[in-house]
C-alpha cells in the first residue's frame, strides 16, 4: 500500500485468524465458505426431543465429549495465534485483548473469567503481558468489541489491539436448551438454526503504528456502529428492524456504497425479516443488498465469534483477489438479544498490492 494513503489516526485490520469447522485458519475457512463447503453432520450422541439425532456443525478434530468451555479455550488460542502470524507480528511485550463472549453459552462470570485466563496462559509466550476487557452478549457482541477497540486505539495512542470472539453451542446443556426452546433446526423445525462453534480474531493497528512498524493493512475500519432492538423473538411485538436499521445508519454511507455484505443470517425467519426491513430503509447505501454471504450455511451459527469471522471473510476476499468491490459490510444481530452491530470495511488500494 502507498504510504501516502495511510491515515495516521485511522484504524486498520492488519491480521485475522479463524478456527471453524470448515477451516483452521482464516484463509482456509474463507476458501471453504466461498466454495459452499458445509460441515453439517449428525451429533455423535445428542438426540433431540423428537428422538432424532441433532444436526450440528462441530470441529471434528475435538472429541464430542469435550465440553463447551474447553472447546472455546482451544479455539481462542489458535485463532489469536493465527491472527498474529498473518500480520507477521510474532511476539509482543504487551497486547491489549478485547474478548467477545456469549452471555448464553457462558452465563456465569466465573466461567467467562476462567476461559479468558486459560486463553491468556496459552498466549503468554506470544503476547507477553496481556491486558484484557470482556464484552458479553450474543451474536453482535463482536461488533461492540470492535467499536471499543477502535475507540481505545484512537484515544490511547497504543499501536495494536486484538479482538477475539469465541463461542460454542456444542455443550450438551446448550444443545438441550436450544432444542427445548424450539429453535433447533431439524426435520420437524425448518426455521430453526443449526448450532456451530469457532473463534475469530482481528488484529487492529492505527495508521501511525503501521507507518512505524512497516505493517501491511488488510482493510480499514471505515465505521463501526451498534443499535438496540426492543422487539425480540417471543415478545408480543412485531420486529420491523429498528435496531438493525440504527446500526446500519451509523455504519453506512451513501457516498461509499456496499458491494458485498457478510452476515450471520442463520435460517430463522425473524432474522431474515429484520434484515429486509433494515435494507428497505438504507437501500441507497448498497449497490446490491442481495449480494451477501451468510456463512452459517457452512459453519452454522457461531454466536459471539460471528463478527470477527465475518471480518476474516472480507479481508481474505481482498487478499485473494475475488472481492466484488472496495466496500464491504459486516453485520450481526440475534433473535433473543437487543444488540445489533455493523462494520463498514474499506480497501481501495488493491491495485497497489504485490
Amino acid at each position: 500500500m502507498n504510504p501516502s494513503r495511510i491515515q495516521q489516526d485511522a484504524v486498520y485490520v492488519i491480521g485475522v485468524g479463524a478456527q471453524t469447522p470448515v477451516g483452521r485458519n482464516a484463509l482456509s475457512a474463507a476458501a471453504a465458505v466461498r466454495c459452499g463447503i458445509s460441515a453439517y453432520a449428525e451429533h455423535p450422541f445428542m438426540i433431540d426431543k423428537h428422538g432424532e439425532p441433532m444436526v450440528v456443525v462441530r470441529a471434528d478434530w475435538l472429541d464430542g465429549s469435550v465440553d463447551g468451555k474447553d472447546r472455546m479455550i482451544r479455539f481462542g488460542i489458535d485463532a489469536a495465534i493465527d491472527a498474529l502470524a498473518s500480520a507477521h507480528v510474532f511476539k509482543q511485550t504487551s497486547l491489549p485483548i478485547i474478548f467477545a463472549l456469549s452471555s448464553a453459552n457462558l452465563p456465569q462470570d466465573a466461567d467467562r473469567r476462567m476461559v479468558v485466563e486459560k486463553i491468556e496462559v496459552g498466549l503468554r509466550e506470544k503476547c507477553g503481558n496481556i491486558r484484557h476487557h470482556i464484552c458479553v452478549d450474543l451474536n453482535a457482541v463482536g461488533a461492540e468489541a470492535l467499536r471499543l477497540a477502535c475507540e481505545y486505539l484512537k484515544n490511547s495512542g497504543n499501536g495494536l489491539c486484538l479482538v477475539l470472539g469465541v463461542d460454542s453451542h456444542l455443550g450438551s446443556e446448550q444443545l438441550e436448551t436450544i432444542d427445548n426452546s424450539g429453535r433447533l433446526h431439524s426435520v420437524n423445525n425448518s426455521w430453526g438454526f443449526t448450532p456451530g462453534e469457532g473463534a475469530g480474531a482481528v488484529l487492529l493497528a492505527t495508521g501511525r503504528a503501521i507507518s512505524q512498524g512497516k505493517l501491511k493493512p488488510l482493510a480499514e475500519i471505515a465505521a463501526v456502529a451498534t443499535g438496540s432492538e426492543g422487539k425480540l423473538l417471543g415478545t408480543r411485538t412485531v420486529c420491523i428492524g429498528e435496531g438493525l436499521s440504527q446500526a446500519f445508519r451509523g455504519a453506512l454511507s451513501s457516498s461509499e456504497k456496499v458491494s458485498h455484505s457478510y452476515c450471520d443470517l442463520n435460517g430463522e425467519t425473524y432474522r431474515a425479516d429484520e434484515f429486509g426491513f433494515a435494507v428497505c430503509r438504507t437501500s441507497d447505501c448498497f449497490h446490491d443488498a442481495g449480494s451477501f454471504t451468510a456463512a452459517a450455511e457452512c459453519w452454522g451459527d457461531v454466536g459471539a465469534a460471528s463478527v470477527p469471522l465475518q471480518v476474516a471473510l472480507a479481508t481474505s476476499a481482498w487478499s485473494r483477489g475475488y472481492a466484488k468491490g472496495d466496500i464491504s459490510l459486516c453485520w450481526s444481530s440475534s433473535a433473543s438479544s437487543s444488540l445489533r452491530g455493523a462494520i463498514r470495511l474499506r480497501n481501495n488500494w488493491r491495485g497497489e498490492r504485490n
